[in-house]
């Protein structure tokens, strides 16, 4: 991957993470619609909607919003809970591949222009650090500002995830497949281990991420 400019990482708690999802969401749907401009019409005109790959990877990342959405929330409430732990396991959206994974999850956000979040698991063993979601602020259209900072945030994932002793970065292939960049610029590569970090029999594919 070519090493870009890491973008300052946060954590953000999650009910504060929900708000700003579903103001995205609104955006998305409003940035679908209006794809660009005619320029025989003027620069308010309405374009046509995205196609071919890109419609299909953006069809992807209004899914993604909205199980971020319910992930977040779900996380917010469960916190607010007598029994944070036990209400984590109830997230739905975040049994995936059969490992509940509401209990590790948190959220972080890089807020520099495009914004984007990210659904990260942190296993309290020490294992490798899980990309679950990772929703990019929808307003930006221009594909190289979109790549550059998709792989930003999977940079400042990788230190984040090293400087807390985590052996690795990998990203889950429901998030994968939203993503504008290629594996080599994202720092990608398929994981060929069965089970992995999940145990033996897991299923779900993964993708190994370095900088």
């Amino acid at each position: 991957a070519t090493s870009s400019a890491a973008r300052t990482l946060v954590e953000m708690l999650p009910l504060k993470s929900a708000m700003l999802i579903k103001s995205w969401q609104s955006l998305l749907a409003e940035v679908d619609q209006k794809v660009g401009v005619v320029p025989e019409l003027g620069g308010t005109s309405v374009g046509v909607k995205r196609f071919g790959p890109e419609l299909e990877r953006r069809t992807a990342c209004k899914r993604q919003f909205e199980r971020f959405w319910e992930s977040s929330y779900g996380l917010a409430l469960a916190d607010k809970s007598d029994n944070p732990s036990a209400k984590r396991l109830l997230v739905s959206e975040l049994d995936i591949d059969g490992v509940k994974r509401g209990p590790s999850t948190a959220v972080y956000a890089c807020l520099s222009s495009p914004a984007s979040m990210a659904l990260v698991e942190r296993p309290a063993d020490g294992g490798a650090w899980s990309v679950l979601s990772l929703p990019l602020n929808p307003q930006e259209r221009k594909m190289e500002v979109i790549v550059a900072a998709e792989a930003a945030t999977l940079e400042s994932l990788c230190r984040a995830a090293e400087e807390a002793g985590a052996p690795s970065l990998r990203v889950h292939g429901a998030v994968r497949v939203t993503l504008a960049g290629d594996d080599e610029q994202l720092g990608l590569s398929k994981a060929t281990e069965v089970g992995g970090a999940d145990g033996e029999g897991a299923v779900g594919e993964w993708w190994g991420c370095k900088f």
